[in-house]
């Protein structure tokens, strides 16, 4: 089930044993955190909640907590952060894991205790005998990404509770500057109402105003600019990144990484791959994808691999001589330019 479906779950009192919540979206396993906590009177939370990181704390001492009848409650809540040792990570970690107790405890749980996992992970590995059994006698939440369309419905709604609108526009920039990231969205959205406070209505000039722009959203837009042949844009723009103490280098690979999407995506769009199958092909946020669709089909293969490769030059000397980045960049634009 989904957080969603676990809060309605939850208010009519359908309470599990063992809950597992896995997913790589930071604010929904936060939601499912926060959900669980209510469970628990405040004035009982002192001796019967308790949350241990597994990257810290042997499992032992989590399980001796799960076990201990509630002290002058009737249920008693542990949350376990961070079990590493569900997924394929063999990373050495300072703390020795005893997985048989938790085996033990899964197939005996406390009837008192409400023994939740919070798993940020894409996957567990199923080849595991503790993930088998947890998946068999617990109850699965997922909490991984939304989809770009159950982010506009979800964001609609959020602030259709709060007492707000927003509008359809500024909804769309704010998917864009976030990358249709939902925990960053969420990250924005109150201070996007504070400054709507009076009208109740967000729009995009406040989106534009307030949310806040990675390196990456910004040559993002650099990358619009040069595709569309704007040179003094361009060069402003890259001036300006450098104002801002942003490394050459870094401001390079990111815009080389920018068009290795564009011209992969092209590539993949002539043998008539879609949006879903080149995100997984790829690895690629379906948003990034989406995005990259648009642009890409608006040039060929050769425009785009030709501006790959001079900004492929551009990295080799920003490493190998001392020659002033935004003369290597204004050559490479004006090469683009004659090229097409």
């Amino acid at each position: 089930m989904r957080v969603a479906e676990l809060k309605n779950e939850l208010s009519n009192k359908k309470i599990g044993n063992i809950y597992l919540v896995l997913g790589e979206d930071r604010y929904l396993i936060n939601e499912a955190k926060q959900l669980f906590i209510p469970l628990i009177p405040e004035d009982q939370r002192e001796f019967n909640f308790a949350i241990y990181d597994m990257e810290t704390t042997p499992i032992t001492t989590a399980i001796g907590d799960a076990i201990t009848e509630p002290f002058f409650s009737d249920k008693r809540l542990v949350i376990i952060t961070n079990p590493y040792f569900l997924t394929v990570n063999n990373k050495k970690m300072p703390v020795e894991q005893n997985i048989d107790e938790l085996l033990e405890y899964i197939e005996h749980p406390s009837p008192n205790t409400i023994f939740v996992i919070l798993a940020n992970y894409s996957k567990l590995d199923t080849r595991k005998k503790v993930v088998k059994k947890l998946n068999e006698a617990s109850v699965f939440i997922e909490a991984n990404p939304l989809s770009e369309n159950e982010i506009r419905k979800y964001l609609v709604e959020f602030c259709d509770k709060k007492g707000y609108k927003i509008d359809p526009n500024a909804l769309e920039r704010l998917i864009q500057l976030t990358n249709a990231d939902f925990s960053k969205i969420m990250n924005e959205i109150n201070k996007l109402m504070l400054a709507a406070y009076n009208t109740k209505l967000i729009t995009v000039e406040i989106v534009e105003s307030l949310v806040s722009r990675t390196l990456e959203q910004n040559i993002f837009d650099l990358v619009d600019l040069v595709l569309r042949k704007k040179i003094n844009e361009s060069f402003n723009f890259y001036h300006d990144l450098l104002v801002q103490k942003e490394e050459p280098l870094k401001i390079n690979a990111i815009l080389l990484g920018q068009f290795r999407l564009l011209l992969q995506v092209r590539i993949l769009q002539k043998i008539n791959y879609s949006q879903k199958d080149i995100a997984g092909k790829l690895k690629v946020h379906p948003f990034r994808v989406k995005l990259a669709m648009k642009t890409a089909k608006m040039f060929s293969i050769t425009v785009l691999k030709n501006i790959y490769l001079g900004l492929s030059e551009i990295e080799e000397k920003l490493k190998t001589t001392n020659k002033d980045p935004e003369l290597l960049f204004q050559l490479f634009l004006l090469k683009y330019i004659q090229r097409t």
